[in-house]
């Protein structure tokens, strides 16, 4: 069954959404990851919408693949946008999305500053259209899978072993890094952390920053398995489903009429 928007004729698309009102759209960005392909986050959002979209009859939209990239800009190769270029055009996408029928739109992400892009279109489109838009980032729930699978690996391991399955499940095999080349440099990245400027910063609040050398950002992991990658992306697909049904009821509770009601 097909499921990727951009493979379908107008009139299949059509046909599904007499059956189905499920759309998934991927949001990544083109940034420096060290060792893994610029176009990381974008795989795997777009395989965890492709199993998602597969158990459910949905359809997956092509990703986004711009977005804000925030503190990788300082890597050849990033592609950054402003978050008004990136809220405005996530903005038309759904609603263009729900003027056809697609009333359940989930967009996934694990790009991290992506929380404040996405987070203003979910709130913006409720609050103007009614629209109740849903945005998941399937990286939470893989930190809580590993978590009760009592593997105890950090952040670097966990994005390789993700996009590596990612690129496996949406035919990008011939991009994967010889994983058996791949060397931990801990002691090495250690001594290229984040400048104490920033950090003394980062104590107290948020503030901007690029960083200043690669292994500041996703540094080689030793120990990466795609096909691990692959079982690990199906339990994230299927621990999400719940909220697809989730929406529909949601839906439902929306179309009431709002009601304010005075504490006794």
């Amino acid at each position: 069954m097909k499921v990727m928007l951009d493979e379908m004729t107008w009139r299949e698309a059509a046909e599904r959404l007499k059956k189905c009102d499920v759309a998934f759209l991927p949001v990544g960005t083109v940034e420096g990851h060290g060792p893994i392909p610029l176009g990381c986050d974008s795989y795997i959002a777009t395989a965890v919408a492709k199993l998602m979209a597969e158990k459910t009859g949905g359809i997956v939209l092509p990703p986004l693949m711009y977005s804000f990239a925030g503190a990788t800009s300082s890597f050849p190769g990033t592609v950054t946008v402003t978050f008004d270029s990136q809220i405005a055009i996530l903005k038309d996408i759904v609603r263009s999305l729900w003027r056809q029928g697609f009333r359940r739109i989930f967009i996934l992400s694990v790009h991290g500053p992506n929380l404040m892009p996405i987070g203003v279109v979910v709130r913006s489109l409720f609050e103007e259209d009614r629209i109740p838009v849903v945005y998941l980032n399937p990286w939470n729930t893989a930190v809580r899978i590993i978590g009760e699978m009592n593997i105890e690996k950090d952040s670097a391991w966990l994005e390789a072993t993700l996009a590596f399955g990612a690129m496996k499940l949406l035919g990008k095999e011939h991009a994967i890094p010889d994983v058996e080349k791949l060397k931990d440099r801990y002691a090495e990245a250690e001594g290229k952390a984040l400048p104490e400027e920033v950090r003394a910063v980062q104590r107290y609040g948020m503030v901007g920053y690029h960083y200043t050398h690669e292994l500041q950002h996703q540094p080689p992991r030793s120990g990466v398995d795609p096909d691990f990658g692959v079982e690990l992306l199906n339990r994230v697909a299927e621990a999400l489903l719940p909220v697809v049904e989730n929406l529909k009821t949601y839906l439902e509770y929306v179309k009431r009429p709002f009601r304010y009601v005075e504490p006794e």
